[in-house]
């Protein structure tokens, strides 16, 4: 049997790594009654398949393998099948609260609903319980495995296997594709407020409700100002939203600043939010995957979508953040902080911290995704231009909602516009910031990051 592998599926590569998983995992590992995952396991499979002759059901518990928030233990039968049990990080009496549970229940039911009504390959969800009132003692999600390669390894064969580069190529644009499909799919699920998926007795959606989003201010300053190197999560909750620029701006709106400088950053994103243009549509938020990140990819060995996995925290979002923006490593260019591409990476020198793209690499396969979209919504003008669109607003949410990248991503986009309107890149950034903190901006300059702004969200070719 295949090893499990993903953000959620995969075992940390060295024992140090394991080591420090088990440390950030130690409140939830403690309460977890562990003896408990055989008999659970095969009491589910029991009850779905109760046909069968319950001897030699129960299935053996493998090594627990950590994602960020979330540890996944393997239940392996006797027949070879694989299930996972998913316990998050806070579940324990303590810190697991109403809002967490809604959450879990939103996740299992959303993806429930998913593996009824789309053809999008995503784990099947057997069973699950949002209390610490019950057998395990945590909270937990019984799910199928899904046997597959990361997408990483697939995407990086050319610099890290040697993959030849056209057949390389030809693996990117088929997971891109299949991924694009996926994606379309969720487009069927919009609504008028943002937020988590309240379903009624039959299943079905029946609104969206509160929203769990995590607070990377509050961690931040849980460690710097506090001096606690805990690494849970620090979760911020809020009500349904029915406008889109509400959901962009609730964690910068949560933490003002007295720094005049930070104030200045923080006036230009807002500004700039402002200006995104949201669709003319009643249904103003969509589903979509909430960590859409290359580690939550699945896929055969030739690049076609196997699976897509660690859907906590599922909400429905507003359209030009939603389910046609971009795959989040294709737009990693334009958060400076987090993006580490070196040219040696192309000639498969490993590098410090992750692989990455070339600009150039990640402009060419932005179009490949683009075109997959447009063509699986009939040509869609609007689709590709969310789809498009999307390398500056959902850059501009991660400004917003993380302070370690907020500047540099302001800086990138500001000095974009600037360029956009026809002013080159003489910008001078300290002024503007200046200017915006005491809300003194010229008309002048407010024009013309205005007007450059449109132009940047229109540019095709980024």
């Amino acid at each position: 049997m295949a090893q499990p592998l993903g953000s959620e599926h995969s075992p940390a590569p060295e024992n140090v790594e394991e080591d420090e998983d088990a440390e950030a995992f130690a409140g939830v590992l403690s309460v977890l009654d562990k003896t408990q995952l055989p008999f659970l396991g095969q009491d589910v499979f029991q009850r779905i398949h109760p046909q069968l002759d319950s001897a030699g059901t129960e299935p053996v518990v493998g090594e627990p393998m950590y994602g960020s928030y979330n540890v996944l233990f393997p239940l392996t039968f006797p027949t070879g099948l694989c299930w996972l049990v998913k316990i998050h990080i806070n579940g324990t009496p303590e810190k697991w609260d109403d809002v967490s549970a809604s959450s879990l229940v939103a996740e299992a039911k959303t993806m429930q609903l998913l593996k009824r009504e789309t053809t999008i390959p995503l784990p099947e969800v057997f069973d699950f319980s949002s209390t610490t009132q019950n057998v395990l003692r945590c909270p937990y999600i019984l799910m199928s495995f899904i046997s597959g390669v990361p997408l990483h390894d697939v995407w990086f064969g050319h610099q890290k296997k040697a993959v030849d580069l056209e057949v390389n190529r030809a693996q990117r644009t088929r997971a891109l594709e299949s991924i694009a499909s996926a994606m379309i799919q969720l487009g069927k699920f919009s609504f008028p407020t943002s937020g988590s998926l309240v379903f009624a007795n039959d299943g079905s959606p029946s609104g969206t409700g509160q929203t769990r989003r995590v607070d990377h201010t509050a961690g931040l300053d849980r460690m710097f100002i506090h001096g606690d190197p805990a690494d849970d999560p620090i979760y911020a909750n809020h009500a349904a939203f029915s406008d889109p620029k509400s959901y962009y701006t609730f964690m910068l709106n949560l933490h003002p600043t007295q720094n005049s400088y930070q104030q200045g950053i923080n006036a230009i994103l807002l500004q700039l939010i402002s200006w995104i243009p949201e669709p003319n549509r009643s249904d103003r938020f969509v589903l979509t995957h909430p960590d859409f990140d290359i580690q939550n990819f699945i896929v055969s060995e030739d690049g076609e979508l196997q699976g897509i996995i660690d859907w906590d925290g599922v909400v429905a979002v507003p359209h030009t953040i939603g389910n046609m923006r971009y795959p989040a490593w294709l737009t990693c260019d334009w958060d400076p902080l987090m993006y580490g591409y070196q040219e040696p990476i192309d000639q498969g020198v490993e590098p410090s911290g992750t692989w990455e793209d070339s600009p150039s690499s990640l402009t060419y396969y932005r179009r490949v995704y683009k075109d997959a979209i447009a063509k699986g919504q009939n040509e869609s003008d609007c689709a590709a231009d969310l789809c498009r669109m999307s390398l500056i607003t959902d850059n501009l949410s991660i400004a917003a909602d993380d302070p370690k990248c907020r500047t540099q991503i302001v800086f990138k986009v500001v000095e974009e516009v600037w360029e956009r309107a026809g002013k080159g890149r003489g910008l001078d950034l300290e002024q503007l910031i200046a200017a915006f903190a005491e809300n003194k901006v010229d008309v002048s300059v407010m024009d013309a990051l205005h007007g450059g702004f449109n132009a940047l969200l229109k540019e095709e070719g980024l």
